[in-house]
């Protein structure tokens, strides 16, 4: 399996070294709102007991991706993201503001369609320039789930074992657990969740290390799973998907590991589903149908998209 070592989501951030120490910066305070990003795991961290705002932004502009910040004004918390302020959405809440975090400098360099940095302004153009040509990293045939961020790759294989391996092909191994990984997902606050379809069991991990060096130690468990496949997490919730069961999804408080809700797959039972989170929806691909759950578990219907026999 081969993965390009530079994502373009990611491609920014690869480019931002630069041998200047000074450069210029624009903050505006957008009020009486909080920040909704496109994807839930864009949340870098959120911190207490910051004092000011002025304090928060100066935290998000030393943090090498933090490109937006929120600050609660009544709970002195700053939340990090590493969306462009552009590409997500403003939700109305008096106690909170925003603190969109813009390096160009020229009023025609508008994101996304430049990409600045503390040193360099890119076009979306150069950054595909540089996607094209960047190496690949070829995985092991054994690795069978991925999780990409900034830094590098989760992979997880069939003897159990979770590694990391950066853009630039070292690998770290961080766990070796008894049975077969069944899926990985990035999760809120540099955490990282996992299944094991032949353990019955799916685990939360926290990173206590770097993003380019991880250590992963277990915040909680989620035990006597029937047959748990896939998963994908929320800020609030796990979803945790089946594999040969009746039971096609159950939601998790993220909080608590309690079990909050399942649903049922009543014509037949689940293959190998894979689950994902988009626009607010769950959505569950298996048995050649995608099926849409809102986010309270909600069906929202499905739809075949592949007429045909398929095979394990």
């Amino acid at each position: 399996m081969n993965i390009n070592t530079l994502l373009f989501l990611f491609s920014f951030i690869i480019l931002t070294s630069s041998n200047s120490s000074f450069y210029s910066i624009n903050v505006k305070i957008i009020k009486g709102s909080y920040f909704q990003p496109p994807v839930v795991t864009h949340l870098i961290d959120t911190l207490i007991n910051i004092p000011s705002i002025k304090k928060c932004a100066r935290i998000c502009e030393r943090h090498n991706i933090c490109r937006t910040a929120d600050y609660n004004i009544s709970t002195n918390t700053c939340r990090l993201f590493e969306t462009l302020t552009s590409a997500g959405a403003f939700v109305a809440d008096p106690t909170t503001n925003i603190l969109p975090f813009n390096y160009c400098t020229n009023d025609q360099q508008v994101e996304p369609y430049y990409v600045c940095t503390r040193g360099n302004t890119y076009t979306v153009q150069q950054i595909f320039d540089q996607l094209a040509s960047a190496p690949s990293i070829t995985l092991p045939s054994a690795d069978t789930d991925v999780n990409a961020n900034m830094y590098g790759v989760y992979t997880s294989n069939s003897t159990g074992s979770l590694s990391f391996l950066t853009y630039t092909g070292i690998r770290t191994s961080l766990i070796q657990l008894s049975t077969q990984i069944t899926a990985i997902n990035s999760a809120p606050n540099n955490e990282l969740g996992s299944v094991q379809y032949n353990n019955n069991s799916a685990t939360i991990y926290k990173n206590i290390g770097t993003s380019s060096q991880p250590q992963l130690v277990p915040i909680l468990n989620f035990s006597s799973l029937p047959t748990p496949y896939s998963c994908v997490i929320t800020s609030q919730y796990m979803y945790i998907v089946y594999a040969n069961s009746y039971t096609h999804m159950s939601i998790h408080d993220l909080s608590t590991g309690s079990l909050l809700i399942t649903t049922s797959f009543p014509a037949t039972q689940t293959y190998r589903p894979a689950a994902s989170y988009w626009n607010d929806t769950i959505v569950v691909l298996d048995n050649y149908v995608v099926s849409e759950y809102a986010l309270n578990g909600t069906y929202n219907g499905n739809w075949p998209y592949f007429n045909g026999t398929y095979s394990g």
